[in-house]
Formats: structure tokens, sequence, C-alpha cells
């Protein structure tokens, strides 16, 4: 360690290690398979090699022309050059609008730019910076607790959900919200596989064809859940001095610009989305990077070594930030191998051309960041961990549209800023602290629905440094 605001590690030739990931066939799996096979339940399974070689492949899913793109210069085409002709697909707007409504995720055109524009400055970098000794104290509370465990085994799945809960609900409802970590956990997790459920239904406008148990557990959950943020929000209007966090200056904002009723509305809509994006989001990069670091013992090491530094020299938590080059390589390396978002859509709103290939008016784009992270043409070794993948001089090298954990062009995800300093204040405390090691005889199994996460949590020993 030269000193107290760089690290120096250099990296060494070593066996890279290949974290987990579902089979993959030689060869596209039929459509129908989709909704009743492996891939029904987990939309990460039946990709095929083809898909981490080729970057367009053109399918007919029933009655839509689906063009699956992994090529950056095709994906900065549908994200920013040609935002307009691409907007969000109806189809898409009926999977999220149960749980989302009219949020920020499902607008578009003018709707959408009027909330962008209304909430921009709730995520300015100062306000980010105001959150951060939020994320500092609940992340050493969680590590408190770890310090006084009876066992050294830890569900660190378990542990990073309740980490997030308590800071989304610290930092957006002043812990004022009427939820509790234990009450709104497994309902978050229904509405999120309900929505993310490929479902037939949503394809042919009849939800009836829908009805399933999956279906039932998050229609249960968007009630509870939605139920019990509109009581909050109707008592934070009623309220003449509301606290002056995030919620407050939501509604504030929507109220400058709508009628009451309207404003709640479009305040509960992004309230369900920024608490389940939120929350869920940056807890499963939590997770990722501790399951990564638990099996790279040098990573971990040179990571532990630099987030004990970058405390003990003390100093504001943006400062302590600053001092944390390496573990942003390990955070940036965990979203490229488990991004948080598992897919983007688009529809063609117009006739166009994508990777050489006639893309027709009504058409369905599809962009996966699990392909394109792991795509064999834009990475060296793409499913081996490796977080000199994000060196300043590899990073120089990647096309700007080949890395999008958080989206891409304008509609990039507008807390993006509020997840990355979150994600590396709670993990660069907790490894000053501790050594985390696998669970001999554990299988990890990434499963997905709107996000990426282990199947049965992950269990880490978890031992004080």
């Amino acid at each position: 360690m030269s000193d107290t605001t760089a690290f120096d590690w250099a990296p060494a030739p070593r066996a890279p290690f290949r974290p987990a990931m579902p089979e993959r066939p030689e060869d596209w799996l039929p459509v129908w398979r989709v909704f009743v096979d492996k891939q029904a339940q987990n939309p990460l399974n039946g990709w095929p090699k083809q898909a981490f070689d080729d970057h367009y492949k053109a399918r007919k899913v029933f009655n839509l022309n689906y063009h699956f793109i992994s090529d950056p210069a095709a994906i900065q085409h549908v994200l920013m050059d040609k935002l307009g002709t691409y907007p969000k697909p109806g189809i898409v707007k009926r999977m999220l609008a149960p749980a989302m409504g009219d949020s920020l995720l499902t607008t578009d055109g003018e709707a959408w730019r009027d909330q962008r524009r209304m909430m921009a400055p709730v995520f300015t970098p100062a306000m980010v910076a105001g959150f951060m000794p939020t994320f500092a104290q609940v992340a050493r509370q969680t590590a408190d607790r770890w310090a006084t465990a009876d066992s050294d085994v830890i569900d660190v799945a378990a542990e990073s959900g309740r980490t997030t809960f308590d800071i989304i609900n610290a930092t957006l409802f002043s812990s004022e919200a009427g939820l509790s970590m234990e009450e709104a956990h497994d309902h978050m997790l229904a509405i999120m596989a309900a929505t993310g459920q490929y479902r037939m239904g949503v394809i042919f406008g009849a939800p009836w064809l829908d009805q399933n148990p999956v279906q039932w557990r998050g229609a249960a959950g968007r009630r509870f859940i939605i139920g019990r943020l509109a009581d909050f929000i109707a008592r934070r209007q009623a309220d003449p001095a509301p606290p002056q966090d995030f919620m407050t200056r939501v509604i504030d904002a929507f109220s400058a610009a709508h009628p009451p009723r309207a404003a709640a509305k479009l305040a509960l809509d992004n309230a369900v989305t920024f608490l389940g994006a939120g929350h869920e989001t940056t807890a499963n990069g939590l997770t990722w990077a501790l399951y990564l670091l638990s099996r790279d013992r040098q990573a971990q090491e040179w990571a532990g070594e630099e987030a004990r530094a970058a405390w003990d020299a003390g100093g504001a938590p943006e400062d302590i930030l600053a001092r944390l080059p390496y573990l942003k390589m390990v955070w940036e390396e965990t979203l490229r191998l488990y991004p948080p978002a598992l897919r983007i859509d688009r529809e063609a709103a117009q006739d166009d051309e994508l990777c050489g290939h006639k893309v027709s008016k009504g058409d369905q784009i599809s962009i996966w960041p699990w392909i394109v992270h792991r795509h064999r043409r834009l990475w060296a070794d793409p499913d081996a961990f490796n977080p000199e993948n994000f060196h300043p001089e590899a990073k120089a090298a990647h096309h700007r549209f080949q890395y999008i954990p958080f989206g891409a062009g304008p509609r990039v995800c507008i807390g993006a800023a509020f997840a990355q300093a979150e994600g590396l204040l709670v993990l660069s405390h907790w490894l000053a602290r501790f050594r985390f090691r696998p669970v001999a005889g554990h299988t990890v199994e990434p499963t997905g629905d709107i996000a990426i996460r282990p199947k049965g949590g992950m269990p880490l020993i978890v031992e004080r440094v």
C-alpha cells in the first residue's frame, strides 16, 4: 500500500474463477419451451452457445416478430440514436403496469420526459451525497450484527436484502412507510416473479390465460405493498410539515404539475418502482460480489486491504469512495456477470434496419445484458471473473454500449449513481471487517425474473478480520 488514497495492486497470472451459470444447449430451443420448460421457471436457461457468438437472431414468438441483438452499435442505434423510433413495447407495459402503473419505468414520450424532468433534482450528485451517511450507517449495523452472530455461516443474500431494504426505507420514506423487511420481502419477490414470468395472456391480450400460483401470489403481493404505500402517500399529502426526504420531494414535484389525486397516483407508481428496483437490484449486486470474492482469494485480499485503508483514513463517505479504485473494478465486473436488469425491450414504431436485417413496424427488439456482457466477440474469456476488465486502460477500449448494467442512452436508470455509491460503500465496509469463504457442498444457481438472484440464497462463511 503506497498511501491512503491509492491502492497498489499487481495482477498476477492465476487460474480464473468461472462463476455459476446455466448450461448452454448447442442450438436454439423451440419457442414453445419458453412457456412450459425450465426456461419458463428461469429465463436464464435455454440460451444456446450461438447466442453468445452471434450478434443477431430473429425469432417468431406466436404473433410477434422478435429481433435479439447484442451488437453494441445496434444497441446504441436503438437506445440512443433513434430513441423515438423504439419506444417501450405495449407487451412490456402490460407486464409491468399491474405493479408499476404509469411510473418512469413504464411511460414513453412526453409523459416520460415530464416525469424524468420532475424527478431529476432528486438524483443530483449533491442529493446522492446526502444519502451516503445512511448507506454507511446501515452497512455498519449489519456488520455489527454479523460480529455477534451465533454462527459463522450467514446467508449474505438475505442479509444484503435486509441492508438495502433498510437503506431504501430510510432514504426514501424516512422509515415511515409502515413496511418492515419481514413483511415486504416475500411480497416484493412475489411481485417480481409474477411480473417477469413468461405469459401467453400478455402476448394475446387475454389475462385469463395467465391464472396460476405465481400470478396469484404476485397479485397478493401487489395488494399488500400498494396498499401500504398508498396510505403512506396519503398521510404525507395531509402532513403540513412532512420530512424533506426522497418521497416528499417526489410528491411535491408531481403536485406542482398535477391535481392531488393524479399526483398521488404518480407518486405511488414510482414509489413501488423505486422500492423494488432500488432494494432488490443492489441487494443482488452485493450478494454476487461476495460470492465472486469468496471464490477468488487474491481479489478478496486486494479489495479488503484497499477497503480497510480507505475507511481507516476517515473523511466523508464520498472521500472513502474515491479511495476504492480496485473495489470499483470488482463491482463493475460483478454487474457484468450478473447485471441488475435481465432484459431491455423496445418496439419498432416504423420500418428500420438492424445488423443488416430489415425491421418492420411493430417488431419487438430484445437486448439481454446477460448475453451482451458474456458475448465472446466483446470480452476475453467472458464467463470468467476478471476485475481487470474494468481497469481504466481496458475500459477505454470498450464500446460504450457493450456494458449496460443500468441500461443506456437517455433512458439509463435514473438511480444508477445512487445504486453505485450504495453498493460500493456497503461492500467496502463489510470487506474491511470480514473475510468471506464458500460453504462446502453448497451449489450456486443463478435464477431470474426481472432481476438475477441465487436460488435458495447465498450461505457463506463470514470471519472477522
